[in-house]
């Protein structure tokens, strides 16, 4: 990071934008459903096109196993948990919407050491009960303040 500013900067801007983005959202005429989704995707990869197109990114032709990840980040990354996401943005409260960002690192340390040989110290394991103890305090049920005892408003202190 210290040899890149910018690419720290952006590493800051990064979960702001998304932030402001997944509120904005709320207030957005978008399609319902999964067209909103699908609409917000498509707009998303057309910039990121044409930001490709004038970075000068280098294209070729892609490997087996970068086809299967595509294949992989549509169904799962995108079709399935931003749609998920994007109904939870709009029907739930923003702390159980945005616990995907502690949900996420367990599934990929899961998918890591069950699909891909990876070891996982004392530690990590102590990590993600951590991060699994945070999100069951988020999705948690809250109960609805109770009242207090009623006090009738006729009846004075000295009665």
């Amino acid at each position: 990071l210290r040899a890149t500013p910018l690419a720290a900067a952006m590493l800051v801007l990064a979960p702001l934008c998304w932030t402001f983005g997944s509120q904005w959202s709320r207030h957005l005429p978008l399609p319902p459903g999964l067209m909103g989704s699908a609409a917000e995707m498509l707009t998303g990869g057309g910039v990121l096109l044409l930001l490709s197109l004038l970075m000068g990114e280098r294209w070729g032709a892609p490997s087996a196993a970068s086809l299967w990840a595509l294949a992989y980040l549509t169904v799962f990354g995108s079709l399935l948990a931003y749609s998920a996401y994007m109904y939870l943005v709009a029907h739930t409260r923003p702390a159980l919407a945005t616990s995907y960002a502690y949900v996420n690192p367990v599934v990929a340390v899961a998918l890591g050491v069950g699909l891909g040989g990876e070891r996982l110290g004392a530690l990590g394991w102590a990590a993600l009960g951590v991060i699994l103890t945070g999100v069951l305090l988020v999705v948690w049920p809250q109960r609805a303040p109770t009242a207090g005892p009623a006090t009738d408003p006729a009846i004075g202190e000295g009665a």
